[in-house]
């Protein structure tokens, strides 16, 4: 098998190595390091040959022995993963060498003694300790405890015989264990290793403990995520289920935490790191406290340990089928009622059960429902753990029986209060991904059940439509702002010697230009909301509409492609009055216009640059132009009828394209929507020009024209709030190529964003705040 938190072992050595290198690298040697370093190097020659013995093993010919000794027990994949791992280890560790270039420790300080065996190479890492840490980490796996113990400390005696011979630091013995373990991990994912699952063979010797008569032992073919499941049938006729857990199942319990803990916020999950015994025996004592409570639930037999350290939780069996195999018209409201009224019982006693996905609820030939796997279940909840229960039935339930009978059925049990709570958690990342499969699928044949079922629970308790809570820890759009940043950094200034001449052109940057600059900006947010008002049928006040213009841009600042804006503005239409479809045809219609009015100037533009005769030194001139103009029509044309195309881009385009036109048949819907559009990107060539004419960076207009729009293009590509980094360098660059000097053009786009970009984020956010108290978004 291959084990998920070998994954993990591979980045962790990798940090640690990577970690080592950078300090070693500037051959500083601290005293805590030489102290130990001379306590091992000053031990008595007693200890002379016996290290010398044990050093051998991280030598190409240690790894040779230990496969010869594989080769005679006659385990193959032993070989391969031995062969494979030592030898990639001494290539790494000779490699990494001459990278870092540390010297040995006589190299770096006075008093070593050599006892021999230390050729003049360089120090990090040390390479015997590699060898010897990846040949423990590949043969673990096949040992016990006590194999793996002694494979770990023949590793830590090579360290100290290194040290002892006066060969490595202890810096240079860390970073060669580290890359052997990671190594000896990558090969598991390559070759695969040992699963370390339960087998029926072992929970039978197990079982023998509690059954002494005959009995038989059979895989159970049923979901059950993190464990093994088994069913064991008597001679008498009794029948049991036994949940098994190993090491494997734990590592990866800990892994789905750790990530867990790591991107969402509020979980308040327990400690990853138990053993499977541990979390055996919190699985029996949820379930016992669950059966007290009333809950129909299997009852617990007890729990045992296997040979191998694997658990076992013995229950007894149910004579029912999972929800999620039944089909809908089984699911019937009495189902749903007995399924909720387990719940209430439930949380009655505080007891939140974490993981109500539909293969947890176990329905018999009467129509009952059982209650399963207490294996996350907490006892002690807290209100807003019961609401992620409530959530999870919810919405689990709706993927069979509809939103309205889902819900209907939750309140006749529970009440009004506990879907109050519950509608803000009705969203992805607070449910299990089991339910977000199940949601998907019901989707693409009745729309979008979480929405529909969120609109109904917000409509049964009586708010609007509910505020999802925020769930996210790390934000992919914050990860990708910084990754943008620091890329924009490295494309903008590759040349620190431009650096004083930017600074220089800022210090001497013209007033006057700088305020027709923030003029020219202010101007988009007044001409986007006359946009937004000719997109529309419906009479909106303009004041009100341009604030949340200015509140779109704030959003557009922490999401990618212009996605807050969007929201933004659908929220607020919707809010106006418009259905749902209706508003997003309208920004769509917006976003259209907006996109032909781009494209349109920046082909004027490049047409008048080409005849001015340079463009990034040699623009081609008109006939080059049309041609290249042509070639992307026909290459959409062909995108639009190909498979693709017709199945999801030309409906789109059609519905898109209606819009426009019953549009243009309003002369003045259409003179705002266009007209908003074009004096939109014209203030932005505008406050482009006058910031370069600030810092003394003058150039025809057409040429800045030609940069802006086709900079702006590529930069919307970006996974980027703005294009923030993308764009800057795309501007530099057009600038520059243009004949600009590398100083006023840096300049001038930095000034350019300031005053476009991160300026208007505080009012943007002040609106923002405003309109959202105020009802408006």
């Amino acid at each position: 098998m291959r084990h998920p938190v070998d994954l993990l072992r591979v980045a962790t050595g990798a940090v640690v190595v990577v970690t080592g290198a950078v300090l070693a690298r500037h051959n500083d040697v601290t005293s805590l390091e030489r102290d130990f370093f001379r306590l091992v190097n000053h031990l008595p020659r007693a200890v002379d040959t016996p290290l010398r013995a044990v050093m051998q093993i991280g030598t190409p010919g240690g790894v040779l022995v230990t496969s010869l000794a594989a080769l005679a027990m006659r385990r193959s994949f032993v070989i391969k993963a031995v062969a494979a791992s030592g030898m990639t280890a001494w290539v790494a560790a000779k490699g990494l060498k001459m990278v870092v270039g540390r010297g040995r420790p006589k190299d770096l300080f006075s008093g070593v003694i050599l006892h021999g065996g230390v050729d003049s190479g360089l120090g990090y890492p040390s390479g015997h300790v590699a060898v010897g840490a990846a040949l423990a980490a590949s043969v673990a796996p096949y040992f016990g405890v006590t194999g793996r113990r002694m494979a770990w400390g023949a590793v830590v005696v090579v360290g100290i015989a290194r040290m002892y011979v006066g060969a490595h630091l202890p810096l240079d013995v860390v970073g060669g264990a580290a890359l052997g373990w990671a190594i000896g991990a990558m090969v598991h994912l390559v070759f695969g290793a040992p699963g370390g699952q339960v087998n029926s063979a072992e929970v039978t010797a197990t079982l023998r403990a509690i059954f002494p008569d005959s009995f038989s032992v059979t895989r159970a073919s049923v979901d059950a995520r993190g464990s093994t499941p088994f069913f064991v049938e008597t001679a008498g006729g009794d029948r049991f289920f036994v949940k098994a857990i190993s090491r494997v199942n734990r590592d990866a319990d800990v892994l789905f935490k750790a990530w867990r803990s790591l991107t969402i916020r509020g979980l308040e999950d327990e400690s990853p790191f138990v053993t499977p015994k541990q979390q055996v025996e919190h699985e029996a004592f949820l379930a016992l406290l669950a059966e007290r409570a009333g809950v129909r639930t299997p009852a617990v037999l007890t729990s045992l340990t296997t040979a191998n350290g694997s658990s076992l939780l013995v229950m007894a069996a149910v004579t029912a089928n999972s929800l999620d195999t039944q089909d809908a018209s089984r699911v019937t409201d009495r189902v749903l009622r007995d399924a909720w009224d387990q719940v209430a019982k439930l949380h009655s006693a505080r007891i939140a059960h974490r993981d109500l996905r539909l293969a947890n609820l176990l329905v018999d030939e009467d129509g009952q429902v059982s209650m399963i796997d207490f294996g996350f279940a907490e006892a002690s909840a807290s209100p807003r753990r019961l609401a992620q229960d409530t959530a999870e039935l919810l919405a689990s339930t709706a993927t069979v029986a509809g939103p309205e009978r889902a819900l209907q059925a939750g309140v006749s049990v529970l009440g009004l209060d506990a879907f109050r709570s519950a509608a803000p958690l009705l969203q992805p990342l607070a449910l299990s991904r089991a339910t977000r499969s199940a949601l998907r699928t019901a989707s693409r044949e009745e729309g979008d059940v979480l929405v529909e079922l969120r609109r109904r629970a917000a409509a049964a308790v009586g708010i609007a439509e509910p505020e999802l809570e925020p769930l996210t820890r790390i934000r992919w759009q914050t990860i990708a702002v910084l990754v943008a940043g620091l890329l924009g950094v490295h494309f903008l200034l590759p040349q620190v010697g431009e650096l004083g001449t930017a600074w220089s052109a800022a210090k001497h940057a013209q007033a006057g230009w700088l305020v027709v600059a923030a003029l020219a900006s202010l101007l988009t947010y007044l001409a986007a909301g006359a946009s937004q008002l000719g997109s529309v049928a419906e009479r909106l006040p303009y004041f009100r509409t341009t604030a949340v213009q200015i509140a779109a841009s704030f959003a557009n600042r922490v999401s990618p492609a212009g996605l807050g804006g969007t929201g933004v503005n659908i929220r607020f239409l919707q809010r106006s009055g418009l259905t749902r479809n209706e508003a997003v045809t309208a920004v769509g219609v917006n976003s259209v216009v907006g996109a032909l009015v781009h494209l349109s100037l920046l082909a004027m533009a490049g047409i008048v640059a080409g005849g001015d005769g340079a463009a990034f030194g040699h623009l081609p001139r008109r006939g080059p132009i049309l041609i290249a103009v042509v070639v992307t029509f026909v290459a959409v044309g062909l995108l639009m009828w190909s498979p693709i195309g017709r199945s999801r881009l030309w409906p789109s385009a059609r519905e898109s394209g209606g819009a426009v036109v019953r549009t243009v048949r309003q002369p003045s819907k259409a003179a705002l929507v266009f007209g908003g559009s074009l004096v939109i990107t014209s203030a932005y060539v505008l406050s482009l020009a006058a910031c370069l004419h600030a810092v003394h960076g003058s150039l025809p207009l057409a040429h800045v024209a030609v940069v802006y729009l086709g900079g702006s293009a590529l930069a919307a590509a970006a996974p980027t709030p703005g294009g923030l980094g993308a764009l800057e360098a795309a501007l530099v660059a057009g600038l520059t190529g243009f004949g600009l000097a590398a100083g006023p053009a840096i300049a001038g786009v930095l000034t350019f964003r300031l005053l476009t970009f991160w300026l208007p984020a505080l009012p943007g956010y002040i609106a923002f705040r405003r309109l959202q108290r105020s009802g408006v978004i």
